[in-house]
């Protein structure tokens, strides 16, 4: 059996071998220039997520038996190459060994599987009383197996030193397929070696006490104090934990970026870090020392900014949008030379420093540059002058990985270099594990290539001066989004965030690898296909990577951006089901192709509503025609609150949110002339909303779009969570039924992240009798998302992989019913537990609130499920394979509706002689994509009948409005959906419908 095929049937959906895919594993945080990545195949043939170390085994196995080169990878978050393959073969991607496998207290140790991430092993070693002793600045998105596979500095190496020193023990798979255990000495054959000797499967690390980290920051007159400073401190072992320096040209570049103003002074920063159990020896003799070099001590939330932003270096490169940039390790003794002659060569070097614990400083340089331009790849050879300047000051290269293997010896001492020589021979003779790196590329064109680079930088820096600074031309995107594109700093941070990725858990779910992906469109290195396209629209929305993002691009709201030009200007299909919706909405206003007149059928009879106030209700879609308890339980709060109260009742349509994010702006626009002239009709002047996707419609996007559509919107939108926390604190509202529950909140994202309203409904749920509250481990601004939005519609099974993450916290901390108050995430959570078997109860917030207040209420539970496979069922059929089997069905009556010519031909090959026949048909087979695109449309009013009959079949709980509603929604549905798919589906349907046709003409034929 082919590699290719005992692998697949292995991992299945854990491997890929799609181009696109692949692209994202081909690359690092580096850009490099095009020069350099040409002279290695730096497209893997596969990418491969084991789980196990078994399945580890497995795949060395399979590699050493056909000779593929495996580079494994933790999050890609260096620039040495380390984890760029360079022979092609396999990328061995480490993500799904994320468990944290022991903790010991008494021995001040973890264990850890490869891929855990730092900032998310340290939040849980807080929990245990435990903390890091180091970590890297890119903690929020790099593996503990990737730092300890590069080796380094980070934060906490003034205390600490080197990650290496460290580590108590490394297992790994040799190339042999053993597992083998390094400890002692042996670590240095395995670590800081990028995987060249084993696969790093977990780690055991030491740890320190958990204490409160305290920052001092500390601003010099020029740099001559500063380091006489940073000298003084390690003359005197001052026991801080963290010790880090900046540039004025780096602060100023950053504050830039982020468009603040907190430090004016073009004067160098310290910070130094220190527990807060060392208080004593620490602050008052770090100011002292300061004094006398003319320091000056820093206010606390300036010290505290800083601090927060210590894992944000490249916030600066929203200026470029790229960076060069330059790493080295330098003697702090030498440092004064090394930096004079840096700013001497290199005008606007930005840099900051690491004091580390053997008395050397780690370097960080950053140049603004634009990698779209010739200058930026002639301007890259200055980060090899930082490097070769390190040397001549007694320093190095900050790694070795694929560009510094000449420097081995160097760096890692003959003796060692000559050990690792020789042990790698001995165990991975065919050179398979990682190859080219550290012990030094064979492609002699590389070191021509870096050689060159060094004798000719004066030259290649006039060749700068000369070169364009204007961007290439490039494929047709909107500047904004091609800007960011570029922008984006690749440092993983959203991807360990994003919703999306913890359910497909591919790179391509990420924002960072849509942004690569957009990159080589532009480039013309990558063509969109629907597929692709799909891959942008697949988001949940709920604005996780925005907080994290280095750079500060607005993500979520670019997605949005870009999902109209992918739909509206480029022309690509949306997913099936919002055109579902969209026809229901053209024909009753409404997403659940129900009738327009029941939208108010669950307005209670005892509760009035006004025909005009300032005052008014918002219900929508879902909680209108489906978890109606939503706005029964709302409009009770109400009257109980005394708050009067209009209703647009049969007038209300759909807000339009979903057709906005699935890139049907049209829709949308439709939707916010219509709720906006009927609000103003009923003199609407506040708006009360349960459903926090009509709350950021209306609040955010109404107020976008209203201006462009030349209409005036000025109504102020609150939430019910908000009134309802009001009315309470008033004494409005008098709980009477205790209702002995524990429960948990979840966040929804459209009301949290995007709206900011946390507080309100905790105040409520936690004044409710006979409640016990608990928060889950993510919330707040760091709450899980349930999953829902257009991976709901459009990845159902990813869509039930994230709602299980969220319940599965919810069950770890005991509760037994979540409280929320989407009715999206209400329905999204209620499907996901019973697809992950999940017994926990979801409620909605005015569903308790009510019961509270005395009220009888209902579960809608089974109605959601009930409706949910109709959709369930509705979006299968509307998707490719659900296309071709419909057509598959329909084929033998499809013949029947062709057009009178193409009759007439079928008429005339049946009198032809059965080699002619053959002909004709082969013939054709080749006209049919072209031909098929003009009949449909003729031949597809005479289909439905038969369509609305499969559909009806499959969906046997089929809604009474549906059924009565399809004849007029399937024209508008199959009108949107075929031009985008029909070419696809012929792909799939060529060689049937040559079969029925050759069936159809002979059997005319015998008659």
């Amino acid at each position: 059996m082919h590699w290719q095929s005992l692998l697949a049937n292995q991992f299945g959906q854990r491997i890929t071998f799609t181009k696109s895919e692949r692209l994202l594993y081909s690359h690092d945080v580096a850009s490099l220039p095009e020069m350099v990545t040409r002279l290695f195949k730096t497209l893997p043939d596969a990418v491969v997520q084991p789980e196990t170390v078994e399945e580890v085994q497995f795949i060395v196995r399979v590699a050493q038996e056909n000779g593929l080169p495996i580079v494994p990878r933790g999050a890609g978050t260096s620039g040495y190459g380390g984890a760029v393959p360079t022979r092609g073969g396999l990328v061995l991607e480490f993500s799904r060994f994320n468990r944290i496998l022991q903790v010991d207290p008494e021995k001040e140790e973890v264990t850890v599987q490869a891929g855990v991430v730092w900032q998310d092993l340290e939040k849980v070693l807080r929990r245990v009383g435990l903390a890091l002793r180091l970590y890297p600045t890119s903690a929020p998105g790099s593996t503990v197996g990737g730092w300890v596979a590069e080796g380094g500095v980070g934060i906490g190496s003034y205390e600490y030193g080197v990650i290496g020193a460290n580590v108590v023990a490394v297992e790994a798979i040799l190339p042999s397929g053993e597992i083998a255990k390094f400890s002692g000495s042996d670590l240095k054959l395995i670590c800081g070696l990028e995987g060249i000797t084993g696969l790093i499967t977990s780690i055991t690390l030491k740890c320190r006490k958990a204490d409160e980290d305290v920052p001092l920051l500390f601003s010099f007159p020029g740099r001559p104090e500063l380091l006489a400073f940073l000298q003084t401190l390690i003359n005197g072992r001052l026991p801080a934990w963290h010790v880090s320096f900046s540039s004025p040209e780096f602060i100023t570049k950053k504050q830039q970026a982020l468009k603040e103003e907190k430090f004016p002074h073009q004067q160098p920063l310290v910070l130094v870090v220190y527990p807060r159990k060392r208080e004593r020896e620490v602050r008052a003799k770090a100011q002292a020392l300061a004094r006398a070099y003319h320091g000056k001590l820093l206010s606390e939330d300036l010290a505290q900014h800083e601090w927060e932003e210590r894992f944000y270096p490249m916030r600066l490169k929203r200026l470029g949008p790229s960076l060069i940039p330059s790493e080295a390790i330098v003697p702090l003794g030498n440092l004064e030379g090394f930096l004079q002659e840096v700013e001497k060569n290199i005008q606007g070097l930005a840099l900051e420093g690491t004091l580390i614990a053997d008395g050397t400083v780690t370097i960080l340089g950053f140049l603004d540059a634009d990698e779209r331009t010739l200058a930026y790849t002639i301007g890259y050879s200055k980060s090899l002058f930082v490097a070769d300047l390190a040397r001549k000051y007694g320093g190095r290269v900050y790694s070795l990985g694929l560009f510094f293997g000449d420097q081995a010896g160097e760096i890692l001492g003959e003796t060692q270099r000559k050990r690792l020589e020789a042990y790698k021979k001995q165990i991975d003779p065919q050179n398979l594990f990682n190859p080219d790196k550290i012990l030094g590329a064979d492609k002699s064109a590389l070191r021509l290539a870096l050689k060159m680079a060094r004798f000719t930088r004066s030259a290649l820096g006039l060749a700068e001066n000369l070169a364009p600074k204007k961007p290439k031309e490039s494929r047709a995107l909107p500047k904004h989004i091609l800007y960011e594109a570029y922008a984006c700093a690749q440092c993983g941070y959203c991807r360990n965030v994003c919703t999306l990725f913890g359910g497909r858990g591919w790179e391509s779910a990420s924002p960072r690898g849509k942004w690569y992906l957009l990159r080589k469109y532009a480039e013309g290195k990558l063509e969109l296909t629907q597929d692709l396209v799909n891959t942008f629209l697949l988001c949940t929305t709920c604005k996780r990577c925005d907080p994290v993002c280095q750079v500060n691009i607005p993500i979520q709201e670019l997605w949005d951006d870009l999902r109209g030009v992918l739909i509206k200007e480029k022309g690509y299909a949306t997913f099936p089901a919002f055109e579902m919706m969209g026809a229901s909405f053209r024909l009753q206003h409404n997403i659940w192709a129900n009738f327009r007149q029941d939208r108010d059928a669950w307005v209670p009879g005892d509760v009035e509503v006004l025909d005009r106030a300032e005052i008014g209700y918002w219900a929508g879609c879902t909680a209108s025609y489906v978890e109606t308890d939503i706005a029964e339980n709302a409009v009770r709060i109400l009257r109980d609150g005394q708050v009067p109260f209009t209703y647009l009742g049969k007038d209300e349509a759909c807000c339009g949110v979903p057709f906005l994010v699935a890139g049907k702006w049209e829709v949308f626009e439709q939707a916010v002339r219509h709720n906006i002239s009927e609000l103003q009709k009923r003199g609407v002047k506040t708006l009360i909303v349960s459903c926090p996707g009509c709350w950021v419609a209306l609040h955010h996007y109404y107020a976008q779009w209203a201006p462009k559509l030349g209409l005036e919107w000025k109504v102020k939108i609150k939430h019910i969570t908000e009134v309802t926390a009001d009315l309470v604190r008033e004494g409005r509202l008098q709980f009477k039924r205790p209702l002995n529950l524990k429960i948990t909140w979840h966040d929804p994202c459209h009301i949290g992240r995007h709206g900011g309203i946390y507080d309100p409904p905790r105040e409520v749920l936690r004044s409710l009798p006979g409640v016990e509250f608990q928060e889950m481990v993510s919330n707040r601004e760091n709450g899980r998302c349930c999953g829902s939005v257009l991976t709901r519609i459009g990845e159902p099974p990813t869509s039930d992989i994230i709602a299980g993450q969220r319940l599965k916290e919810a069950q770890e901390i005991g509760a037994e019913t979540i409280i929320t108050t989407c009715p999206c995430c209400e329905f999204q959570l209620r499907v996901g537990a019973r697809s992950n078997n999940i017994p926990v109860q979801i409620r909605d917030f005015s569903n308790l609130v009510a019961e509270a207040l005395g009220y009888e209420v209902k579960d809608p539970t089974p109605i959601v499920h009930e409706m949910w496979a109709v959709f369930a069922t509705a979006i299968q059929s509307m998707s490719l394979d659900g296309m071709v089997e419909m057509m598959t069905e329909l084929m033998p009556g499809m013949f029947g509706h062709l057009p009178v010519t193409f009759k007439a031909g079928m008429n005339a090959m049946k009198k032809m002689p059965g080699p002619l026949q053959d002909v004709m048909l082969k013939a054709a087979g080749g006209m049919m994509p072209k031909m098929m695109p003009k009949m449909m449309p003729l031949m597809l009013p005479k289909m439905l009948p038969d369509v609305q009959k499969i559909m009806e079949r499959k969906m046997p709980n089929m809604p009474p409005s549906m059924c009565k509603l399809l004849p007029e929604m399937l024209p508008i549905v199959m009108d949107n959906v075929l031009p985008a798919v029909l070419p696809a589906l012929l792909m799939l349907m060529k060689d049937r419908m040559l079969k029925v046709m050759a069936e159809e003409i002979k059997q005319k034929k015998g008659a």
